[in-house]
């Protein structure tokens, strides 16, 4: 039987019988003593976990900074804390917080988090590199990377599946009639960035559109960044030989061309359609409201507590065999008004 069907079989939620068997607090005594009581006697009492210590309340939520080119501007990591705090707290943990900068030295920044009282980490690892991930592999409690798939390495990680999304975005251009896409590319690279891009690759070719390297334009990540970019851009291009479509790196970034493309005079979506990625509150307050790909940050919060959790329990049952597992989430595409069919492809 899952923990579904077996939550089922005793009267209750599969979230009661998770504070159950990880003795969190949450349900009455009398619902408790019940259910570990109908465990044993179904011979499921090997679910239930042994009692956590008092110093294994505490999570660490550690957001690295490399540059801060990213994460000082949009602070993505406080869209997903309130879903993370809300999830954690709800099976009985605090999350504590700090912060690993790249531009100070990382020995006593890693040092205070030794001594933190946690059984664990989030690591926020937007603007991570591979190599940053090595000084982690110390710290004396489990880890999982957010944000960051860090193929190469044996690390747990909770990330977005970035080629979907631009997979979404693509096939949605191509039943709005557009086969000339381009792509606005930030100047500063992320492993996001480079998901997004090749996932842009790989559908223009699986949709037989044309992929070509002038279409793909690079711009700061900024928006006014990103506006005076396209703006030199149009100064010395004409609008006539770009594509009619564009997808981008970020909403910052498609925020920016929708102002760009206004100030020379063209239309979203009439002259040129717009999607970007992330869908950020922005994306409704744009003229027009931008199409965008959505990415859950309570799925990521959820997946990144809850397999944090389970390392840490885990820790005593670890075997030769044990592997990393990479966890992606899916997105979806938010449709508003940025993108327009077209009726005739354009060359």
């Amino acid at each position: 039987m899952t923990n579904r069907e077996i939550a089922q079989h005793l009267g209750i939620s599969p979230a009661g019988l998770s504070l159950v068997i990880n003795h969190k607090p949450g349900i009455s005594e009398a619902t408790r003593t019940r259910v570990l009581a109908q465990l044993q006697e179904m011979g499921y009492g090997f679910l239930i976990k042994k009692p956590l210590t008092a110093t294994s309340s505490n999570l660490c939520f550690i957001i690295y900074k490399r540059h801060g080119e990213i994460l000082d501007l949009h602070p993505f990591f406080l869209l997903l804390m309130e879903n993370i705090e809300t999830h954690a707290r709800s099976l009985g943990y605090n999350i504590l917080l700090c912060t690993i900068d790249k531009r100070q030295p990382i020995e006593p920044q890693l040092s205070h988090i030794k001594e933190m009282d946690a059984q664990g980490a989030i690591l926020f690892a937007t603007e991570m590199q591979d190599e940053d991930m090595e000084p982690f592999q110390g710290l004396p409690f489990p880890i999982v990377a957010l944000d960051h798939d860090f193929t190469r390495l044996p690390c747990n990680t909770i990330s977005i599946n970035n080629q979907m999304g631009t997979f979404q975005a693509i096939e949605y251009l191509v039943k709005m009639g557009h086969t000339r896409v381009g792509y606005l590319k930030s100047s500063i690279r992320i492993s996001s960035f480079e998901e997004r891009q090749q996932g842009y690759e790989n559908a223009l070719l699986y949709f037989g559109c044309r992929l070509s390297a002038s279409d793909i334009l690079e711009v700061h990540y900024t928006e006014e960044g990103c506006c005076r970019d396209m703006k030199q851009y149009l100064e010395t291009h004409s609008g006539s030989g770009l594509p009619g479509a564009f997808v981008c790196d970020d909403d910052t970034i498609a925020a920016g061309a929708v102002r760009a493309f206004s100030e020379y005079g063209y239309k979203v979506p009439e002259d040129f359609s717009i999607i970007g990625f992330n869908d950020r509150p922005i994306c409704e307050m744009t003229a027009p409201p931008l199409t965008s790909v959505n990415v859950s940050k309570h799925a990521m919060a959820v997946e990144a507590v809850d397999e944090l959790i389970r390392l840490i329990q885990s820790q005593d049952h670890i075997t030769a065999e044990t592997r990393s597992r990479k966890i992606r989430i899916g997105t979806k595409l938010a449709i508003r008004q940025s993108v327009a069919y077209r009726n005739s492809p354009q060359k």
